[in-house]
C-alpha cells in the first residue's frame, strides 16, 4: 500500500483535481470516481470527473453519474488522481495525459497488479489483496476521518457489489461484508443497486445474450466455455456493446468450466476477449497478457484488432 500520509496530504493541499478512470467504465471505476469527487467536492476542491466512455445505461442511477464527463481540456491542475486503471493506455486519454506528467502530480488509487502507472505516478497508493478500488477509498475515507454521505456510501458500495459479482466471487471476504455492513449503516441503498445491476435487463441484451449462449462452445480437455458476439448481433437485436456487460459472468457459472472466454466485434474494427474463471489453480490475467491486455487473476480481458467470421462452421479470426 502507499503512503497514506503522503495522499492525505496532498489531498488537503491542493485544490484543484482531475479524476480519470478507465475505457468501457464499470461499477468500481464509476463508483471510485464518484465518490471521491464528493469528497474532494465537500471540502470545497475544484473537481473534474472523466472517462473516454461514457457512463453505461445500467449504471445511470448511480449518484451524480451525470457529472462524469467523456473528455476534458489540459488545464493548470495540481494533481490527476487515476482510479481504477489496469495500465496507463486504459486510461483512454494517455496521449492527452503524457504533457501533465512532468507537471503535475499523478496519484495512481487501484487494486489491480503492478503495471506501468507505477513508474508514472508521483503515488502509488495500491492494494492488491483489495476487492476492488472501492474498498481502499473506502479505507482511505476512514483514516482522513471523513464523513462519508449516503450518496458516496452507495458508489462505494456499487464499486465493492461490482467487483465480487453481488459477493459471489472468491474476493467476498469477511472484511468485505464488514464494509458493507458499515456502508450500509451510512444509507448505501444495496436494494437500488442490486435492482439496477442484476434486474434491469432489457428485451434487446436478453436477445443479445441468447445468440450468444446458443453459440457456446465446450472445450472438454481444457474445460474452457467460449462464445462470440457479431457487430450484425447488435444491429439485430438492437442492443449496444454496454449490453454485452455481464454475460461472460454467466458463461462462467456453466459446471466444471474453468475458463470462461467471450469474444466480441466493436465498430471501430477490433475485437475484445473478457475472460473470466473460479478456479485458483489459473491466472487468466497471464493469459490475457499474452494478447496485450491484462487484469486480475480470475477477471481479465485483452484487445486486438481483427474481424470474426464463419468458415466450414467454424468461426475464426482475420
Amino acid at each position: 500500500m502507499g503512503s497514506f500520509s503522503k495522499i492525505k496530504n496532498l489531498l488537503e493541499e491542493k485544490n484543484s483535481f482531475l479524476l480519470i478512470g478507465h475505457i468501457d467504465p464499470d461499477g468500481d471505476c464509476l463508483g471510485s470516481i464518484l465518490a471521491l469527487g464528493e469528497f474532494l467536492e465537500n471540502r470545497g476542491k475544484s473537481v473534474l470527473l472523466a472517462c473516454k466512455d461514457r457512463v453505461p445505461k445500467v449504471f445511470q442511477f448511480l449518484p451524480n453519474s451525470n457529472k462524469i464527463k467523456s473528455d476534458f481540456l489540459v488545464g493548470d491542475f495540481d494533481a490527476v488522481i487515476l482510479l481504477d486503471n489496469g495500465d496507463f493506455r486504459r486510461t483512454g486519454f494517455s496521449d492527452r495525459l503524457r504533457p501533465l506528467i512532468k507537471k503535475t502530480r499523478i496519484i495512481n488509487i487501484d487494486h489491480h497488479t503492478k503495471n506501468d502507472l507505477w513508474k508514472i505516478a508521483d503515488i502509488n497508493y495500491v492494494d492488491e489483496e483489495a476487492s476492488s478500488t472501492s474498498e481502499i477509498l473506502y479505507d482511505l475515507f476512514v483514516g482522513i476521518g471523513a464523513e462519508i454521505t449516503p450518496d458516496m456510501a452507495t458508489n462505494l458500495l456499487a464499486g465493492i457489489f461490482n467487483d465480487t459479482g453481488g459477493f459471489k466471487h472468491p474476493n467476498t471476504s469477511t472484511r468485505v461484508l464488514q464494509i458493507t455492513s458499515s456502508l450500509l449503516k451510512r444509507g448505501a441503498r444495496l436494494k437500488k443497486i442490486s435492482q439496477n445491476l442484476f434486474c434491469n435487463h432489457s428485451i434487446e441484451m436478453l436477445k443479445l445474450w441468447g445468440i450468444a449462449l446458443d453459440r457456446l462452445i465446450v472445450n472438454e480437455k481444457y474445460h474452457i466455455v467460449s462464445s462470440i458476439i457479431l457487430q450484425k448481433d447488435l444491429i439485430e437485436t438492437g442492443a449496444t456493446e454496454n449490453d454485452i456487460s455481464g454475460l461472460v459472468n454467466l458463461i462462467n457459472t456453466i459446471p466444471n468450466c474453468k475458463i470462461a472466454l467471450l469474444l466480441y466485434e466493436t465498430f471501430d474494427g477490433r475485437i475484445k476477449g473478457s475472460l473470466r474463471t473460479e478456479s485458483d489453480n489459473i491466472n487468466i490475467a497471464d493469459l490475457a497478457k499474452i494478447f496485450g491486455g491484462g487484469g486480475h487473476k480470475k477477471a481479465a480481458g485483452f484487445v486486438i484488432k481483427g474481424k470474426i467470421i464463419e468458415e466450414n462452421s467454424k468461426w475464426k479470426i482475420i
